[in-house]
């Protein structure tokens, strides 16, 4: 098995349950296997033909998900075809027949309409397994349904002996039991992988899709496809699939568009562009949804509330199959919710329609979410998570709650006394006074709260109901289509507990909606606020020139594919030439060591790129065979598989977030930046990294103290010069105190650092005798810590200029006058930027913004009003509300 995966497809390892379920088939057993997009579902059926040198046959949804599979698989010396109405090699059928083929793919309806002497001629020839992929196509619960997938147990009685395998990335245990039982399983060995694809972030939005909206989303994407990022953008309509299309096309930006209503030539044309990176953005309606094999797709786009959460995890795992940070944007207006009706046109019966509006329910549910995104979609497959996931919108957001108790006791009284017989919009209508016809029929404009919520607009009052329903104080029931929202037990409880408008407070964090409405008068799409950034090769420790030799060796592979006709991917992945700009291997062999490299590889294009990389390199001044990059990227890992500590209890004391900054530094000797970036589209500071591991410290964790403090930029002078700060202001409780007796190179992850080495009892160990020079200087009443940091060193002067730059001035007048000559003050009128007159600005005004700050320190540089704004935010003494700085 592992000779075939390294030979075919150059992976010297399995990830999880790969070599398990490939066994159990060689084994001759039925297996149901629900795995995530991008987790290596197509291994466990491509490898066994390999090893048994029989065939397996593939049955798959689409025409064009199969040709790329085929396309890929060829480009690794995998035999492989596919039988369909667009094949044109007429000898294809007999070929495969007759056992030609490692892999054969064909759709449901080709398999099911295959005379009985095709089956058992393969069969005489060779089969090893039967594979159903998107096998939730089966389930008429799953979100795909195919009624030829319900006829493919026929093939049961043609195939005796054959072990069917069913994979899928998004089912239900619903659609899991109606999968096997459609399949005839038997005993099948049932695989559920984690649902979680850590590498993606989630992001929703609501808009109004005007055309300024649209013009920002323009924008946005021609940044990505500025720097050769793939995104694509899924819309509900062909309408609206046009619409955008049409204006990314007026803003110069290459794009492809595929909907029902084109010929089937043009969308296979523009499937294709968009698979040869001919063209970097696709628009396209959910059609294009499961036919797409394109790894290295960076970002994905729905523009308005999927149909279902199913679909919706379908196809944002389009997104970053690769294993590498990519972003999943979610935008959504009101109206979206009032598609039920056509979503239901398609259910055969009532059963249907349910089932069709509770997945539509739950999609509306997670667009108005203001909690951690991923841990909802997990929670909805029955995946449970302890803590929330740092990477989605509202886990990165500032933290906004409030007391909504007073709001949530006028909705909820409202909604109780009109009977619970409406949807939101009335009970809404009544709270801001309407008087429409059907208000007053009912006596509804008589009611105590009739008129009471005219502060708030009506979309404001919804996102609070919607924020209600999550919190479960409201429920929602369907009747055929209609939507009724009523009080639930929890918000019965609440209204019996609230004395009015002075009861027990209610304390929510409210979305991202409420707080645009509230800002702005309405939901929008903010200037500036659009798809968060990739993490650059630079943040992964890439340097300028090795960046360059990466994008040079895209090119290369770029040339390659355009010469033989097929896609970049497919000769190789995005992170197998991040390898090669990082290791620069100069033979076949050292190549050939590369995760991603196969056999195929090397006897067709080692020599290319070989060449490439030792020219490039030589020009670039790049030494050739680099030390290989540490496993930041590799799509095996996650950091779930990271081994967890043994020596304390760390996932309940530190959360997740922190245990696996600690695991990443400590064990995988990752630097603080690498950490930050850490599968994650959206970076976290150095600072929190810091500030996660040294938790970690305080807690017990065992820390390799010499390389933090190298990290950190702390040394025994440094030290001894905290030391002697903390000396002279008496306490160590804040450190503002302690960093203004300190030079300016001295920062407060230092000084942090240096106070947990302290409170673990390690100074000695860690700093030698500073501490104890420290107390000589100050018992002597030495003034100049610069000679107490000195006292007993073997080599004085060679560490005098040193230790006067780093400790000496921490005398009150030297400290100032290096920050004058800092900043460039060039007139005594000039006003520098100091952590005093800093403050001193902000509390005199009701928010300020960076400029303003700037222009009153007039005596600075601008460099050095961000350095001390920072530093004043990372300490609590300001906070930054919509781009102005606020004292705390």
């Amino acid at each position: 098995m592992e000779a075939a995966l390294k030979g075919y497809f150059g992976y010297s390892s399995f990830r999880p349950y790969q070599r398990e379920i490939i066994q159990k088939v060689l084994d001759g057993r039925d297996c149901l296997v629900v795995m995530a997009t991008g987790s290596g579902k197509s291994i466990c059926y491509q490898i066994p033909p390999l090893v048994t040198k029989k065939t397996a046959v593939v049955v798959s949804p689409l025409l064009s998900l199969m040709q790329d599979q085929v396309m890929s698989l060829k480009q690794k010396g995998v035999k492989s075809e596919y039988l369909g109405s667009t094949q044109t090699n007429s000898s294809a059928s007999s070929e495969a027949e007759n056992g030609m083929f490692d892999v054969l793919y064909m759709t449901p309806e080709k398999a099911i309409s295959l005379p009985s002497r095709f089956w058992n001629n393969l069969q005489a020839a060779g089969i090893c397994l039967l594979a159903v992929d998107e096998a939730h196509c089966i389930s008429e619960w799953g979100h795909d349904f195919r009624m030829e997938y319900k006829e493919l147990h026929l093939l049961r009685d043609l195939l005796v002996g054959v072990p069917f395998v069913a994979l899928t990335a998004t089912a239900t245990e619903r659609v899991q039991r109606d999968i096997s039982t459609s399949l005839v399983l038997r005993s099948p060995h049932v695989v559920v992988g984690s649902f979680d694809r850590h590498n993606l972030f989630y992001g929703v939005k609501s808009c109004n899709r005007s055309i300024s909206f649209v013009g920002e989303l323009v924008k946005d994407v021609s940044k990505r496809s500025a720097v050769g990022e793939s995104t694509i953008i899924y819309c509900t309509t062909i309408r609206e699939t046009e619409q955008v299309h049409e204006a990314l096309v007026t803003a110069g930006i290459k794009s492809g568009i595929y909907h029902g209503q084109m010929g089937s030539r043009a969308r296979e044309e523009s499937h294709r562009s968009f698979i040869r990176d001919e063209v970097l953005v696709m628009v396209a309606t959910i059609a294009f949804g499961m036919g797409i094999d394109k790894p290295d797709v960076r970002c994905v786009i729905h523009y308005g509330c999927p149909k279902s959460l199913e679909s919706y995890y379908q196809e944002s795992g389009r997104c970053g199959r690769d294993g590498l940070p990519s972003v999943c944007w979610l935008y959504y207006q009101r109206s979206d919710f009032t598609k039920a009706e056509f979503y239901c046109a398609e259910a055969k019966n009532g059963t249907q329609r349910k089932a069709i509006m509770d997945s539509f329910m739950a999609a509306q549910k997670y667009c108005l979410l203001a909690t951690c995104r991923r841990r909802f979609l997990l929670q909805y497959f029955g995946e449970e998570r302890d803590s929330d996931c740092g990477n989605c919108d509202n886990c990165t957001a500032v933290k906004n709650v409030r007391d909504l108790s007073k709001e949530t006791f006028l909705l909820l009284s409202c909604i109780k006394s009109c009977g619970g017989r409406w949807g939101l919009n009335l009970p809404i209508d009544v709270l801001r006074g309407s008087r429409a016809k059907k208000i007053v029929d009912n006596n509804y404009d008589k009611l105590q709260m009739h008129g009471r919520g005219k502060d708030y607009s009506p979309n404001w009052w919804k996102a609070l109901g919607g924020l209600l329903m999550a919190h479960e104080y409201l429920k929602e029931t369907v009747r055929d289509t209609f939507r009724f929202v009523s009080v639930s037990p929890k918000g019965l409880k609440f209204l019996s507990t609230a004395d009015k408008m002075d009861g027990t407070p209610l304390v929510l964090q409210l979305t991202a909606e409420m707080i645009d409405l509230e800002e702005h008068g309405s939901s929008q799409h903010k200037e500036g606020g659009g798809l968060n950034p990739v993490p650059t090769l630079e943040s992964e420790n890439f340097s300028e020139d090795e960046t360059k030799l990466y994008q040079m060796l895209l090119n290369v592979r770029m040339k390659l594919a355009q010469d033989i006709g097929t896609a970049p991917y497919a000769i190789c992945g995005d992170q197998t030439i991040r390898n090669f700009a990082k290791t620069r291997p100069s033979t076949g062999a050292r190549l050939a060591n590369i995760d991603g490299v196969n056999q195929h590889f090397i006897s067709r294009f080692s020599g290319i790129f070989i060449q490439n990389i030792t020219q490039l390199s030589k020009e670039l001044n790049l030494p050739l065979d680099n030390s290989p990059m540490p496993p930041l990227t590799n799509p095996v890992e996650n950091i779930t598989g990271l081994p967890k500590p043994v020596q304390n209890n760390l996932p309940g004391i530190l959360g997740d977030a922190k245990s696996t900054a600690w695991e990443l530094w400590q064990k995988q000797e990752f630097s603080f930046l690498k950490i930050a970036y850490f599968r994650r589209a959206v970076p976290i500071k150095e600072k929190t990294v810091i500030a996660y591991i040294l938790d970690a410290a305080r807690e017990g964790c065992e820390m390799d103290w010499s390389r933090f403090c190298r990290e950190v930029g702390l040394t025994p002078e440094i030290a001894s010069g905290i030391r002697l700060a903390i000396a002279k202001v008496g306490s160590r409780d804040k450190l503002k105190p302690i960093k203004e007796e300190l030079p300016e190179n001295v920062t407060y992850d230092m000084i942090k650092t240096f106070l947990t080495i302290e409170g673990t009892g390690l100074s000695d160990q860690v700093f030698g005798n500073v501490s104890a020079s420290s107390h000589a200087s100050e018992a002597s009443g030495n003034d100049n810590p610069g000679d107490g940091v000195l006292t007993g060193d073997a080599n004085p002067s060679a560490k005098r200029g040193q230790a006067d730059s780093m400790v000496g001035s921490v005398e009150e007048p030297a400290m100032k006058q290096q920050k004058t000559e800092e900043h460039g003050v060039e007139s005594s009128g000039a006003t520098v930027a100091t952590e005093q007159s800093v403050l001193e600005f902000v509390a005199s005004h009701d928010g300020v913004l960076l400029d303003d700050v700037v222009k009153h320190c007039d005596g600075s540089k601008r460099e050095s009003v961000v350095e001390i704004l920072d530093s004043l935010e990372s300490e609590f003494e300001i906070y930054k509300k919509n781009g102005k700085y606020m004292m705390m």
